[in-house]
């Protein structure tokens, strides 16, 4: 009787003699009389969620061997063992197929190139089939694949080698029968047949390369196809860098040849998450009518729910690679620019966007016979070469002496670091202790200091030429008192009632217009609508201004209202700065992050345009891609398909903010963070790249970043950099992103190997780099006569 075998030692019981195992289905059958003690050994010493768990162990090409050793993706009920190098194979099973005329293979009398060894020897459970071609062929992998496909075999097992003396490419596959069976040698000379017809060049159909073989086909590129050529463009760099002269012919050459690599390779991924999908479904197809004949079948029941996991997995799995094919596609839209040897940088597409936008809303103003709209008077993100710090996190309210009397006493340390703005706390009296629960907006007394402690702060701030900026939290308020059972009745001189509550949420009995924006359900969400309301705030923030001294508002969810009365608040106040926190969700499928994040962006986008530009953005699509791409080794994520940064940095830099954490994001909330191992990429990616950098205290206040963070500060302020800098993408793969900036900073991050001085780009070759940081993964090079004074 066969029954589910699910054994706490499959390889053990292998060994004995008793399984035969399937491994395309992902599951065991049994032969075993005692089938019932087996199920009982089962529940005593597995776990469900330990059944038929997929094992990806990975092949790793070894320069010794010169060939691929390990084991592919396969189940550990599987009965394959790892490869450690060549086997021996018996000399009898050895055949060199005759192809002439006669048989209708190859078309000639002379021997063909392809050789096929069979061992029922070497390892058990699975017969080795070796296929060695005295002549490399491009698709012998997908053909041979296909050849078992069609014969009913399943590959359990496939590794690759190159004979670099002569040249002949040998695969090695790991086959069983249809029922998990050796194949028996009287089939040996039929299949030796079938597999040197399907590798002749007169077969003219292109093979589907699926499960263990694709899985061979894509390491097998990694290694050898993409690597090959991008050392033919490192050596081509080389020469050029060598000769001071670089020819469009030769970049667009070395440019056609890794992006077909990169292709190539996305493609042969995509295909092997594609047929682990696939077979994840048949088996849980199968399991799932198992457990309808016999739904107190705890086993099958169990493999059911781990299969429902795998599936949803599974999908993840091809997601991703189904971005990464996007993103290798994207990269050829690039061959026209490397051809006319003109690429259009960020600093070209920016103008060329921006103009577009004003054309546009001139056309809307002229055809409706209306003014043309106001682009603004507020200055957004400031002079351009702004570089701030979030000076607090979610913690600094328990400072002992009071935060602001700290920070007074850094303020020399911070303005000779480079920091030319300190986003402050939220000054008012507040429910919670952090301030994002707003009472009275004229009790500046709070958990980081009293009044008189943060105006002297921000005094002295202003003697340092040190801009302070107010965390403004206006989208809702927190009530004094109640009115019918509901906190609605406000204190403090701004003695609201429920009136300029919304009606959104009926909690609070509110009974203004319904919300312009997103609801706030902590406290009561403000109508912004009502002119009265309006006017308050705008007293409010003058008096921030004028009676403080604040410079600037960092404006806290602003999803809550229109982008249009930000814009009168900026406009009645002039700050020196003006920041929203505009944090959207990133566009996710089967929970992973899209290639594509346009739309995403153009929310952020949006909202600064409803501000009339007065006010610019914290970039949350660049922090959703850059940890994505630093956490999951995705630096192609870094491009988007015009060759722009993928954030609001690649749209609209003068109104973007970026950052890497902030006080929800990381901090002790930690709703979003940023890997730690990666701070020293991030960094070196916002503090290089155009839009305003943004450090988190957090981040400065660690010893083994913050001489990173000062460096990467000193070269920004030295060279230049301000937040509409040119900047051109020069690698964006899946180890590697590199970039450079204005023509006098190169950058990298990844743990791929890069230089700039190997480099065909036409900003890089033939000028002398030197490295001035770097960090984990990390580094930064600028020219050998750049002259960057040190930081110490």
């Amino acid at each position: 009787m066969a029954v589910p075998c699910i054994h706490a030692n499959p390889q053990a019981e292998l060994a004995k003699g008793v399984c035969l195992l399937r491994v395309a289905r992902f599951r065991t059958r049994c032969t075993l009389k005692k089938h019932e003690q087996h199920k009982a050994t089962y529940r005593s010493r597995v776990s469900t969620t330990a059944l038929c768990r997929p094992n990806f162990n990975v092949l790793r090409f070894s320069r010794t061997t010169s060939r691929y050793e390990g084991r592919l993706p396969q189940s550990p009920c599987s009965p394959l063992f790892s490869r450690t190098g060549g086997r021996k194979s018996r000399p009898s099973a050895t055949a060199a197929t005759d192809t002439d005329g006669s048989n209708g293979i190859g078309g000639g009398s002379s021997k063909s190139d392809i050789e096929v060894v069979l061992d029922n020897d070497s390892e058990e459970g699975a017969t080795v089939i070796t296929v060695t071609a005295t002549s490399q062929q491009n698709d012998l992998l997908a053909n041979v694949a296909s050849a078992f496909n069609t014969l009913g075999l399943v590959v359990t097992d496939a590794s690759m080698s190159l004979e670099r003396e002569s040249g002949s490419l040998k695969e090695v596959f790991s086959v069983t029968d249809a029922y998990g069976g050796k194949i028996e040698e009287v089939e040996w000379q039929n299949l030796r047949e079938y597999v040197v017809s399907a590798c002749t060049p007169k077969i003219s159909n292109a093979p589907v390369i699926y499960g263990a073989a694709a899985a061979a086909e894509a390491r097998w590129l990694r290694e050898t196809g993409a690597t090959s050529v991008v050392a033919q463009g490192q050596g081509a760099a080389r020469e050029s860098a060598g000769s001071m002269a670089t020819t469009p012919s030769a970049e667009a050459a070395a440019a056609r040849g890794e992006a077909a690599a990169a292709l190539e390779l996305a493609a042969a991924e995509m295909a092997q998450a594609a047929a682990f999908l696939v077979s994840v479904e048949r088996a849980a197809s199968d399991i799932a009518i198992k457990v309808a004949e016999d739904p107190d079948d705890e086993e099958a029941f169990a493999q059911l729910v781990y299969q429902e996991e795998a599936r949803v997995e599974a999908s993840a799995v091809l997601e991703r690679r189904m971005a990464a094919m996007e993103a290798a596609l994207a990269s050829r839209r690039q061959f026209k620019q490397a051809l006319q040897m003109a690429p259009v940088t960020q600093e070209e597409t920016q103008a060329n966007l921006e103009a577009e936008k004003i054309k546009q809303l001139m056309q809307q103003s002229s055809s409706s016979g209306s003014e043309p709209p106001s682009l603004g008077t507020g200055p957004a993100t400031g002079n351009g070469f702004e570089i701030l710090l979030q000076a607090f996190n979610w913690e600094s309210k328990r400072h002992p002496g009071g935060w602001y009397n700290m920070l007074r006493e850094k303020l020399p340390e911070l303005k000779a670091a480079g920091f030319t703005s300190l986003w402050l706390p939220p000054p008012t009296s507040s429910v919670s202790e952090e301030g994002y629960l707003p009472t009275d907006l004229y009790d500046l007394n709070s958990a980081y200091g009293t009044e008189s402690e943060v105006k002297q702060l921000v005094t002295e701030m202003q003697e340092r030429e040190l801009k302070s900026i107010a965390d403004i939290v206006i989208n809702h308020r927190c009530a004094s008192k109640q009115k019918d059972g509901k906190w609605n009745q406000f204190g403090g001189r701004l003695a609201w009632d429920e009136g300029v509550i919304t009606s959104n949420n009926p909690e609070w009995g509110g009974r203004g217009a319904r919300s312009s924006g997103d609801e706030y359900w902590a406290a009561p969400n403000i109508d912004h609508s009502q002119e009265q309301v309006r006017s308050n705030i705008k007293e409010w923030l003058r008096w921030m201004k004028n009676n403080i001294g604040f410079d600037g508002w960092r404006f806290d969810f602003v999803k809550g209202y229109s982008g249009e009365y930000t814009k009168q608040y900026v406009d009645s106040t002039v700050p020196k700065l003006s920041i929203g926190e505009y944090w959207d969700a990133c566009s996710y499928t089967d929970g992973v992050l899209d290639y594509n994040q346009d739309s995403h962006r153009q929310r952020t986008v949006n909202w600064c345009d409803a501000t009339g530009g007065t006010s610019g953005a914290f970039d949350f699509t660049t922090k959703g891609i850059l940890q994505e791409a630093v956490m999951k080794c995705e630096y192609w994520r870094l491009i988007d398909p015009q060759g722009r940064c993928p954030g609001v940095i690649g749209m609209w830099p003068s109104r973007a903010v970026s950052f890497i954490d902030n006080h929800d994001t990381g901090s002790t909330l930690k709703h979003w963070e940023f890997p730690q191992r990666g701070l020293s990429e991030g960094y070196a990616y916002i503090l290089t790249h155009p839009g305003t950098p943004c450090v988190f205290w957090d981040h400065w206040a660690d010893p083994e970043l913050n001489d990173f963070i000062k460096k990467l500060m000193n070269l920004r302020r030295f060279l230049r950099i301000n937040a509409r800098s040119k900047l051109t993408v020069l690698v964006a793969c899946a180890e590697s992103y590199a970039a450079i900036v204005d023509g006098k900073l190169c950058m990298k991050i990844g743990p791929g190997d890069w230089s700039p001085n190997r480099c065909i780009h036409e900003e890089t070759a033939g000028r002398n780099w030197v490295l001035n940081c770097s960090g984990n993964q990390a580094a930064v090079w600028v020219l050998e006569d750049a002259n960057i004074p040190s930081t110490n």
